[in-house]
């Protein structure tokens, strides 16, 4: 592989993406080992999968921090890249993977590459560069402690580089319309959002209601480039201001101690890792 002698892993975990798989499985034909954590398809995933794969593990739906930290513990080497069914390694990504020295390897715990986004078959440049943390020494990062972000900590912040390929994200997805706006998914992952923010002590205020949606959409619409797009950027700065005001509506029920539907258990790891849009608005 490359100008490296160590051997790389690569980890999937995925369910029903039947239309995006196989990309996902191709773009990672460098490493040294393919290992698929299914957690319970119901169309042709498995099938396409089993193709590819070194290892092909059905488990069930764990969360999305845990369902990564099980499918880079079934890996037999320690550096390990960590794809969503619905994601694909860059040719350029990959080769400059493969490039990496011995040297390098030994110099970093973890490297982040930026994610290109695509809905309904467009790129979305608003949501670039969504910078990843995805190619990890499995024994030298820690999983920080959130149930919605999946975020591998290095053993020191010196120990992380930045790489220049890009990730993509949902490139062949035949979802059209529900890649825009998919009620269960922001089912699942809104709860989340809101929880962590709970965590960490935070607290609606009238003024998070008023203004953060707001500012979301001028991030994403004019700082972030979303009006080159036309209608489909402002689409776009839409749907994240709708994800900020519901994110702080949670929370605002939270203060009021009125129930919220914390059920995290939607088996949906090709949507695993949230898109830009899901972080967005300050918080």
């Amino acid at each position: 592989m490359g100008d490296t002698a160590t051997r790389i892993s690569v980890v999937i975990c995925c369910a029903n993406v039947a239309d995006t798989i196989e990309a996902a499985c191709r773009s990672v034909a460098w490493a040294d080992e393919l290992v698929v954590v299914d957690s319970g398809s119901t169309d042709s995933t498995a099938d396409i999968a089993k193709r590819f794969a070194t290892r092909y593990v059905v488990e069930p739906w764990r969360g999305y921090k845990e369902q990564k930290r099980f499918g880079t513990g079934l890996c037999r080497n320690d550096w390990v890249f960590v794809l969503d069914g619905d994601e694909e390694c860059s040719p350029e990504l990959g080769d400059e993977i493969g490039g990496l020295s011995a040297a390098d390897l030994d110099r970093y715990d973890l490297f982040l590459m930026r994610r290109r986004n695509y809905l309904m078959g467009r790129h979305v440049r608003a949501f670039s560069p969504d910078w990843q943390r995805r190619l990890m020494h499995r024994t030298r990062c820690r999983w920080a402690d959130a149930d919605l972000h999946e975020r591998p900590i290095p053993s020191h912040p010196s120990r992380v580089a930045r790489l220049r390929g890009w990730m993509l994200h949902r490139r062949y997805s035949r979802g059209g319309f529900t890649d825009y706006f998919d009620g269960r998914r922001a089912d699942s992952w809104l709860p989340l959002a809101a929880a962590e923010m709970i965590r960490r002590g935070k607290h609606c205020h009238w003024l998070d209601l008023l203004a953060r949606p707001a500012l979301a959409f001028v991030k994403f619409y004019l700082l972030k480039g979303g009006f080159l797009d036309g209608k489909f950027g402002l689409l776009i700065a839409q749907r994240v201001a709708v994800a900020v005001q519901l994110k702080y509506a949670i929370l605002w029920a939270a203060d009021e101690g009125i129930s919220w539907n914390t059920r995290s258990d939607h088996a949906r790891p090709d949507s695993s890792h949230p898109s830009a849009s899901d972080d967005a608005g300050p918080t």
